[in-house]
């Protein structure tokens, strides 16, 4: 005989996945009186042997005779993945295919439910959403999702937000208490308050003055939410143009009054917002460098920064 798998470990439940929040599932492969190597295989016509929301460690291995192995299946929704599940194009649906050298292939399931979030949705359907994501139906985030982006706001009958409430939560939350707050955008956040401001802004239910979190975190959780943006700020088409005009305000301002409205609303809100910050360079020892510097979360640098088998490693980036 060769290696062996309980049948009970073939079938894994990831029950209310949320966005950039690791979840576990482990099982053990254990071995016959054989050396037997073990790899998980992809599927005809895939590339991949998991879908990029799914990583296992180790993938492969050999394990020696009457030994034994634990692999770990993570599951973790990041920017790459997020917009397709909120939407319902995805689903948190996968076989994978562990074939054994000399033994048979065993199939695994895994399925899960994923939790909207505000993170990972376009800036348009944002500001089309009145409510908490969490709060409205399945066809209606679709529908948001995926309608085509909008030079104005006649096509619907509802006047949109001028920005996404999720975006104002956050920047008021930062004018109220972070003006003065010495390293903002430079040190990372805690992970559990990250998750504490993502609930807050995709459900509303906790206190309106906002969740007990430190200055740190709310900055970060605004960065996570600006890079997890499909289209960004200064849209794909309008990028080499934005660089070709850096240099020129007329011009610069040229470009951004052909972005979409909300697109053009989002950037003059942050705009205000940082100048706002500046005003307080004395406390808080910001400057425009530091501001400006180097950012993917506004402007694209030629496609997503983050590849989906970075996907997994992206959620244990935190300072625990």
């Amino acid at each position: 005989s060769c290696c062996m798998l309980s049948p009970s470990t073939l079938q894994f439940l990831f029950k209310d996945v949320k966005y950039l929040q690791l979840q576990v599932e482990s099982f053990t492969i254990s071995n016959g009186p054989v050396p037997c190597q073990f790899e998980f295989i992809s599927k005809p016509n895939e590339d991949a042997y998991c879908k990029p929301w799914l990583i296992a460690k180790p993938s492969k291995g050999f394990l020696m005779p009457d030994s034994e192995v634990v692999i770990a299946l993570e599951l973790c929704v990041n920017k790459s993945t997020a917009t397709a599940l909120n939407s319902g194009e995805e689903k948190l649906e996968d076989i994978l295919v562990l074939h054994l050298d000399r033994g048979k292939d065993y199939f695994l399931s895994v399925s899960g439910n994923y939790l909207p979030s505000c993170f990972g949705c376009p800036i348009q359907t944002l500001c089309y959403m009145k409510e908490p994501i969490r709060e409205m139906l399945p066809e209606a985030i679709r529908e948001l999702t995926l309608m085509p982006l909008l030079t104005d706001d006649a096509f619907w009958e509802e006047k949109p937000l001028d920005v996404p409430k999720e975006l104002w939560m956050m920047v008021d939350l930062l004018c109220r208490s972070a003006c003065h707050q010495e390293g903002l955008f430079q040190q990372p956040g805690l992970r559990p308050e990250f998750e504490q401001i993502r609930d807050w802004l995709d459900t509303g239910t906790l206190d309106v003055l906002g969740p007990v979190a430190s200055n740190h975190s709310v900055a970060e959780a605004l960065l996570l939410f600006l890079e997890s943006l499909p289209e960004p700020v200064v849209c794909y088409k309008s990028y080499r143009s934005s660089l070709e005009c850096a240099n020129s305000y007329e011009m610069s301002s040229q470009v951004i009054s052909m972005l979409p409205k909300c697109h053009q609303n989002v950037f003059h809100y942050l705009v205000a917002f940082l100048r706002e910050l500046l005003k307080h360079t004395g406390k808080n020892h910001l400057d425009v460098n530091v501001l400006a510097g180097p950012n993917p979360s506004s402007i694209p640098e030629g496609g997503q920064t983050i590849t989906a088998k970075g996907n997994c490693h992206n959620c244990k980036r935190w300072k625990q």
